[in-house]
């Protein structure tokens, strides 16, 4: 019996078998990838409420992924209107906006 196995972050695991579909395949995993992104979106901004001049490098650590994914996340963030930076990277700080 054919399927995959998912993987989501942080420890938490689950299964899906589903048999010789390709496009579900690829939905369920665009799918996991955006919530993943989404729910992580979410927590950068609580944190920034908190911390306004909160680092990359220490979102990455609190979060338990790389720098490279925080400042793509912030990117985003960005783009959408939810956050600008107000002032040089050190000595700055986050402003949320949306």
């Amino acid at each position: 019996m054919g399927g995959i196995m998912l993987t989501i972050e942080r420890g938490v695991k689950d299964s899906l078998v589903i048999g010789g579909n390709n496009k579900v395949t690829e939905n369920v995993t665009e799918n996991v990838t955006e919530n993943v992104t989404e729910n992580r979106k979410k927590i950068i901004i609580a944190i920034m409420l908190k911390n306004k001049h909160i680092t990359t490098k220490e979102l990455a650590e609190m979060l338990g992924v790389t720098r490279m994914t925080v400042t793509r996340d912030i990117g985003i963030l960005k783009r959408e209107g939810m956050i600008i930076r107000i002032g040089a990277d050190k000595g700055g700080y986050w402003q949320i906006t949306g």
